[in-house]
């Protein structure tokens, strides 16, 4: 593998790059060849270039993104020349597809690219640039999900002041489109981590209400632009975006953390993104410190050292450029001293999945290197955690430290106390004692927030109420502490099937509760069938056999907590009063 850089400002800087590229041997010895465009500028005949690229470069597959260009005036990159990174790759295929979502829906083209991984029984990773809505790119995403393929790249930008179209391009130019690169090939190794260094401080927070996919209108049943205002006195003007870019809102999902950044407020305190956000999603803020973003880097470059890669991908998010300002490229640089002809793109979010987890990210640098040596083994991190403090020598240590180093520490140790005593008081208030899960009063308040979060787009959420058959016979025959265990042992088997969305706690001596959102009667009635199989195939210690009974129950509107948890409760009678060890559902108040 060989990755070579070139830059032009016009035409004819383009037409002899091109040509030295075609008459080198790397390019006739090749089996598959990437060329990466990405252009900071705004007054270029995009559609000139990528037609002529295509007709001289015809064994090349091509993808790129318009720049984003967001920092402040100078540091204005517009003038700064467009970069045609190539890698030339000896065993590796590359597979291009180009989507224009004019005529598409992200779930279409996610159907037509599962359809292609099918047969490509190689596939190692995909680069995707887009220049679509956050909607069409997860459900595009969401497609072919199942096949852990990594997955990296970014959207595509545009200019703060000349407000240009965002442009991705592929086979031709896109203002709505997707290109996906697949690279098939078994000695193909990469290393990817997405260096996000934004640390997380103050309390916890949901989002109660979104328009879209795109905007939060409510923070914890409050305008959204409150979270700024309170906690930073940063109001909803025309600086608000500036003022914010520096405070990310921080969220956790699938063992990846990954970063929202306003670019813009609404007049009803809406709060807008370029990527998606759920209703339901907590958050907190953070803070972007140079010195924490740096450390980062410097721990990527050392593990990509490592690595030992061939070529070097880097796709950063115009908002980390614009909160860096004149440190921006500081962070490029010292992958650059590693790896010279690595690329960067400047986009407005950036893609960063693997088998483990991953999300569309915003203010992180997605670093990605690329090995075609078989020995080599994949190395992906959805998380490098900042692990040194910045320290003052000792011969300083009566200088005066900086009151902005002074007070982000401040912050940084009481976010840290405050989660600490968190934790500590959560297992105390929120947890049952003996069997460790939600306690009631957690249940109630789990299930009063579901319904609340329902009410609006009337998802559906269902609800099993199990009880211990003959618990009391246990506790006469061998007493309380065997009696113990089976609750213990119980609870273990039914924890299991626990997935991240779902509430599962005891509500008071052998009755447990499980709260199934987006969940309708059907499935929660195979779910509870399934609980209730485990159960009885288990041999407990002593006891040997046991059995559960469900009471299962959906949603209706004008559902309170206790009309919801009644209903439950109403179908669990049944099944007890009908023979025990089995599952009753109930979809209304008479039947």
């Amino acid at each position: 593998m060989l990755q070579k850089k070139y830059v032009f400002h016009t035409f004819d800087e383009l037409e002899s790059i091109a040509a030295e590229i075609t008459s080198s041997n790397a390019y006739r010895n090749a089996s598959g060849i990437l060329l990466q465009l990405y252009n900071p500028k705004i007054d270029t005949a995009d559609e000139e270039i990528i037609a002529y690229l295509h007709a001289a470069c015809e064994k090349a597959c091509l993808v790129g993104l318009t720049c984003a260009n967001i920092a402040d005036q100078e540091f204005d990159i517009k003038d700064e020349p467009i970069e045609l990174n190539v890698t030339y790759f000896q065993t590796t295929r590359l597979l291009a597809f180009d989507f224009d979502m004019n005529h598409e829906t992200g779930f279409v083209a996610g159907r037509i690219l599962n359809n292609e991984l099918e047969d490509i029984y190689d596939a190692r990773c995909m680069l995707v640039c887009y220049s679509c809505g956050s909607a069409v790119i997860n459900a595009f995403t969401n497609e072919f999900s199942h096949h852990k393929l990594p997955l990296f790249g970014a959207k595509a930008g545009r200019s703060i002041r000349a407000l240009n179209t965002a442009l991705v391009y592929g086979r031709s130019t896109h203002a709505n489109g997707i290109v996906a690169i697949v690279f098939a090939g078994e000695d193909l190794h990469l290393y990817m981590d997405n260096c996000l260094g934004f640390k997380e401080i103050g309390l916890k927070m949901r989002i109660t209400k979104t328009e879209g996919d795109h905007i939060i209108t409510e923070i914890d049943h409050k305008p959204a632009t409150e979270v700024y205002s309170k906690y930073l006195n940063v109001k909803p003007n025309k600086y608000f975006v500036h003022n914010v870019c520096e405070f990310p809102l921080i969220f956790s999902h699938n063992d990846c953390i990954f970063a929202r950044v306003p670019f813009a407020c609404g007049e009803d305190g809406s709060i807008h993104f370029t990527a998606g956000v759920e209703k339901g999603a907590k958050f907190r803020l953070s803070y972007g410190n140079p010195d924490n973003l740096f450390n980062i880097i410097d721990q990527s470059v050392q593990n990509l050292k490592k690595f030992n890669p061939e070529a070097v991908f880097l796709f950063e998010c115009g908002n980390r450029v614009r909160f860096l300002k004149d440190q921006a490229r500081h962070e490029p640089d010292k992958f650059r001293k590693y790896s010279p002809e690595l690329s960067v793109a400047v986009g407005y979010a950036e893609l960063f999945f693997a088998p483990i987890g991953g999300n569309v990210l915003n203010s992180a640098l997605v670093a990605v290197g690329l090995t075609e040596n078989a020995s080599s083994r994949d190395e992906i991190r959805t998380c490098i955690k900042i692990t040194d403090e910045k320290t003052y020598p000792e011969e300083q240590e009566n200088e005066v430290i900086p009151f902005v180093d002074r007070i982000l520490h401040f912050l940084e140790k009481t976010s840290l106390e405050l989660d600490q005593l968190n934790r500590e008081l959560g297992k105390i208030a929120y947890t049952d004692r003996l069997t460790r899960i939600y306690n009631r009063w957690e249940l109630e308040h789990k299930i009063n927030e579901a319904i609340v979060l329902s009410e609006d787009d009337h998802r559906p959420i269902s609800l099993i109420f199990m009880d211990i058959d003959h618990f009391k016979h246990v506790n006469d025959t061998y007493g309380h502490d065997v009696g113990d265990m089976v609750l213990r042992t119980t609870v273990d088997l039914i924890k299991d099937n626990l997935q991240p969305q779902h509430v599962f706690g005891r509500w008071g001596g052998e009755e447990f509760l499980y709260l199934l959102p987006d969940t309708d009667l059907e499935k929660a009635k195979e779910f509870a069938e399934k609980l209730r199989l485990q159960v009885e195939a288990n041999c407990y210690v002593v006891v040997r056999h046991v059995t559960m009974s469900f009471g299962v129950t959906s949603i209706m509107e004008g559902d309170d907590m206790n009309s919801f948890v009644k209903r439950a409760d109403e179908a669990l009678y049944i099944a007890k009063e009908s023979g025990r060890n089995r599952v009753v559902t109930k979809s209304s108040i008479r039947n």
